[in-house]
């Protein structure tokens, strides 16, 4: 039932286009974005994924890290041949002192045919601290300004968004702490607030494995009602290079209703050094 998604009760309260901003990886597995690879190189990424709700397929992605910017595609089939890309372009400028300024943009074309596309620009001020403006144009033609402030303080980053969509004149926000405890473990916090008032809070405790994370956490909807959810993680890697991620889980409603939810990933990585700019020697007189 819907009341036991977290996912739906989102939705619920938010257009298309915002909610496809506050969850872009999850329209497309294996889009890590590069993060935690070696800087000035290319990683490529092509594998299988398969849900336990929303089919099966395979993907393709390839990131290019270089100083000043981060670029990438991916591609993914489901098991009809309907094939979906998504491209990114996000740049980035040093200012001195830990600040800095940069772009993005971003475009996604859905295996229906369909596309959606985000451009801006976002300045840190200081370590942990920054914000960005931008636009997001959903699958609906629709027009979301995108505001995000993001500010950090004794180990709390606290990241608030506003989705202002131009078309209808509704506008939404995303309010979310994020903060790590002691133990390693990390805590988000995040309350939704739609166009008619309406609000969504999630509270999630992530908690690192040998060989992943949980997660734990409670959803409360609009109408006061609480489901909890849980999520183990894992990754693991065979003989061969590749490597799967596993997630299980499930979430219960208030109601007593369970809905079990997984997804698996395998996929094999390749990191490739960009090529160094060639040098040239001065003629000696």
């Amino acid at each position: 039932m819907k009341t036991n998604d977290p996912l739906a009760l989102l939705s619920s309260l938010f257009c298309v286009g915002a909610l496809l901003l506050a969850l872009p990886a999850q329209a497309f597995p294996g889009d890590r974005g590069g993060r935690g690879d070696a800087a000035n190189s290319t990683t490529d990424r092509s594998g299988t994924y398969r849900s336990l709700h929303h089919g099966s397929g395979a993907f393709n992605s390839s990131v290019t890290r270089q100083p000043g910017s981060t670029t990438g595609t991916t591609t993914r089939a489901n098991k009809n041949g309907g094939t979906g890309t998504h491209t990114f372009d996000n740049t980035s400028t040093n200012t001195g002192n830990g600040t800095a300024t940069g772009t993005h943009q971003s475009s996604t074309t859905y295996a229906n045919g369909k596309t959606s596309s985000g451009q801006g620009a976002w300045v840190k001020t200081a370590p942990g601290d920054s914000t960005y403006t931008g636009t997001h144009t959903g699958a609906n033609g629709n027009v979301t300004d995108v505001t995000r402030d993001t500010t950090t303080s004794d180990g709390v980053r606290t990241v608030d968004t506003t989705y202002d969509n131009t078309t209808t004149g509704k506008t939404s926000t995303v309010d979310k702490t994020i903060s790590t405890n002691a133990n390693g473990s990390k805590q988000v916090d995040t309350t939704a607030t739609g166009p008619n008032g309406k609000t969504v809070t999630s509270d999630q405790t992530y908690t690192k494995t040998s060989d992943g994370y949980d997660k734990t956490g409670t959803i409360t909807g609009p109408n006061g009602k609480t489901s909890t959810d849980n999520k183990d993680v894992t990754f693991t890697k065979d003989a061969n290079g590749e490597i799967t991620r596993t997630a299980t889980g499930s979430i219960t409603g208030p109601n007593g209703g369970t809905k079990l939810i997984g997804n698996t990933e395998t996929w094999v990585k390749t990191v490739t050094p960009n090529p160094t700019p060639a040098t040239t020697t001065p003629p000696v007189d």
